[in-house]
């Protein structure tokens, strides 16, 4: 169509612009006429070649132009469902959440790699030097709200150091208050031990004490209400008892209840500065105290048998100024059928040297009120090399047992092994890398 008006165009252009002379002869007018034709012609086969590799680019200008068209028409379908959808991003966690913030998902992980050296007195059947490296806790972290941000949610999966199986950790729904209370379900670890509260992850030494790893609560399935005002904190809790994570349940014998309290007064600083033991330099004033006890009755032993019940306590005091920082715990147990009083003590401290090395020293003590086993008395002293907070840090220390370490309170998960009867001394090497994420 347009290559045809075009030569009508040309043509008639032709015409007016050089009409036959009309004083020519009738020959010599034929003549002019002829050329002119043979002109027409030639300019419209010059004009029909050059429409032609028009049509050619304009073909492929087309394909280019369709394709264009399909890519634009994907990525405007990627861009409405990340907008209308998800989005993500790194906001000091790994993250997928929903435009409006009512739906959030954060990914996070632990791993501390750890190398070991313990060294017992000689004795007959004791292995003197032990030694090697291990993932002391490899940890997936998904956590987050639904609906509104005061529907939380956390799951914790950790991989055994010894085989590594995946096991449930953390996994409890949370729902929060605008009047500072929240109630949780789930497995979580119960409101007690200060030292077992906070997080693997911001420990100050290595690992937690021996004092923790014999009395701490360890995680239990069951409810928790908590308010938290400008000063104060109270938890109390329900659930089936101390150390009964990963438990269904009608299992096991589980009678009466299991009934857990804690109360904290931050009496300077907030509440944030206490999610560890440390406080680098800079840090403001913070003093906090806290107490707690627990109570539960279970079957011990066969179900026939006596019902064990459980009394427990423990108070603290956690004081962190510019650059250092104190704790100290008392903790104490009564069992009734074996009508023991047991009691344990950790005080541990530390000291910035620069802006990230750290010094610190732990010692703790135990009594088991029972003759037949000997003391706990042991010293932990060591450093710490902070690269990026406690997202990537490096730990060393050595810890002296001062008296034989029974079995009741000898842990292969902190690094300290069973002595050998009437023997002290035993010394336990650690090293370890964290890395979060």
């Amino acid at each position: 169509m347009l290559t045809t008006q075009l030569i009508h165009a040309l043509a008639l252009g032709a015409v007016a612009s050089s009409p036959p002379d009309a004083s020519a002869s009738g020959d010599q007018a034929i003549q002019e006429l002829k050329a002119q034709i043979a002109s027409l012609q030639n300019q419209v086969s010059d004009l029909r070649k050059t429409s032609g590799e028009d049509w050619l680019t304009e073909q492929r200008a087309e394909e280019i132009r369709s394709m264009v068209h399909d890519v634009l028409a994907d990525a405007d379908t990627r861009a409405s469902l990340l907008a209308q959808g998800v989005s993500a991003g790194h906001d000091g966690h790994f993250f997928l959440a929903s435009p409006d913030g009512n739906f959030r998902l954060e990914i996070a992980g632990q791993m501390q790699v750890r190398y070991v050296y313990n060294l017992l007195e000689e004795a007959p059947g004791i292995d003197t030097n032990r030694a090697g490296f291990e993932i002391r806790r490899m940890k997936l972290d998904f956590s987050g709200h639904i609906i509104d941000p005061s529907w939380q949610y956390t799951v914790v999966g950790a991989f055994d150091r010894d085989g590594g199986a995946l096991e449930a950790e953390d996994v409890f729904i949370n729902k929060s208050f605008d009047n500072g209370v929240s109630v949780q379900v789930g497995q979580f670890k119960l409101p007690f031990m200060r030292e077992e509260l906070v997080s693997s992850k911001r420990q100050l030494a290595v690992d937690r004490s021996l004092v923790n790893e014999e009395f701490n609560q360890d995680r239990s399935q069951g409810a928790q209400v908590t308010y938290e005002g400008d000063q104060f904190k109270f938890d109390v809790a329900a659930s089936d008892g101390f150390a009964s994570s990963n438990v269904a349940a009608l299992t096991e014998d589980i009678e009466g209840v299991a009934l857990t309290g804690r109360a904290e007064w931050l009496a300077m600083g907030d509440w944030r500065q206490f999610r560890d033991f440390t406080s680098p330099q800079g840090s403001e004033q913070g003093l906090l105290v806290g107490a707690a006890i627990h109570y539960e009755k279970a079957e011990y032993g066969t179900a026939s048998g006596p019902e064990e019940e459980l009394f427990t306590w423990t108070a603290d005091v956690s004081f962190e100024g510019d650059g250092f920082n104190v704790f100290a715990a008392l903790v104490g147990r009564n069992l009734d059928v074996a009508d023991t009083d047991e009691i344990g003590i950790v005080i541990q401290g530390g000291l910035y040297l620069t802006s990230d090395i750290e010094l610190y020293a732990r010692y703790e003590w135990a009594d088991p009120d029972d003759d037949a086993i000997e003391e706990l008395s042991a010293l932990t002293f060591g450093v710490n090399k902070y690269f990026d907070k406690h997202n990537l840090k490096w730990t060393s220390d050595i810890g002296i047992g001062f008296n034989e370490v029974d079995s009741k309170y000898a842990s292969s998960g902190v690094g300290w092994r069973t002595d050998g009867a009437d023997e002290d001394g035993q010394v336990s090497i650690r090293t370890q890398l964290q890395l979060l994420f």
